[in-house]
């Protein structure tokens, strides 16, 4: 039975999923995040095309994950999703993975309501007048900030964003910044565990645009990277062992 304030599903990880490390992609995990919020919209008949015609969208604005081990392939998961509450103009939402019964990850997720053609953010009670989710607060424990970013980072590389990359938003997807967290980081970073991993989504970017990426250690042994495109800052990133 679906309830407001709790939904979950059940996937297995497919071959395709998993990455050169023989786990499963952090894209893909971040997309698993995206898809089980959206199922559980969509069971309680508030889905992204309903929404939509109503003149609202979903964007997203950072994700934090707490990792104790990421899953591999033929894992049998179990994502659980909470709707928490808000704070200011967001939207906090979290997820519990578990891989075969034990958990295995943490995940939250803050989100804006905005207008589909201008993109432009909305006050959280045109989405609460759905009167399906409470205006609970988020407790100050629990609320996640914008990754401030560093001075002085070198430039690491360029990445463009191609077609492929675009959602139903039209622009580039917040999972596929996961995968350009990972093809950025230090090849002894990626080989491993990353613990606690955050992407703080400042401005959109869109086909055609190119970002300019750059980033380095941090104290603890962790990295920081951040993304600039034409119009400014694009993401911040931290990845910690």
């Amino acid at each position: 039975m679906v309830t407001v304030e709790e939904f979950s599903r059940t996937v297995q990880v497919a071959s395709y999923e998993v990455g050169a490390n023989e786990k499963i992609k952090l894209s893909v995990l971040l997309r698993m995040a995206q898809e089980t919020s959206e199922q559980h919209l969509g069971e309680l008949g508030i889905g992204y095309e309903r929404l939509k015609a109503d003149g609202i969208v979903f964007l997203m604005t950072n994700y934090r994950l707490l990792i104790k081990r990421l899953p591999v392939h033929n894992d049998v998961l179990t994502i659980k999703t909470h709707p928490r509450g808000t704070v200011g103009v967001q939207f906090y939402r979290d997820f519990v993975v578990y891989a075969n019964g034990e958990e295995i990850a943490r995940i939250m997720q803050t989100s804006v309501s905005a207008n589909p053609d201008t993109h432009k953010i909305l006050r959280p009670k045109v989405f609460l007048a759905y009167n399906i989710f409470q205006d609970a607060k988020v407790p100050p424990e629990d609320r996640v900030d914008r990754l401030t970013v560093p001075e002085g980072l070198p430039f690491l590389g360029e990445r463009p964003i191609y077609y492929s990359d675009l959602d139903f938003n039209h622009h580039l997807n917040n999972a596929v910044y996961g995968d350009v967290l990972m093809d950025f980081l230090p090849a002894e970073m990626r080989r491993q565990p990353l613990r606690k991993i955050q992407i703080s989504y400042i401005s959109e970017s869109n086909l055609g645009e190119t970002l300019k990426i750059y980033g380095g250690p941090t104290e603890g042994g962790g990295f920081f990277l951040y993304g600039d495109h034409e119009r400014g800052l694009s993401f911040s990133a931290k990845a910690e062992p």
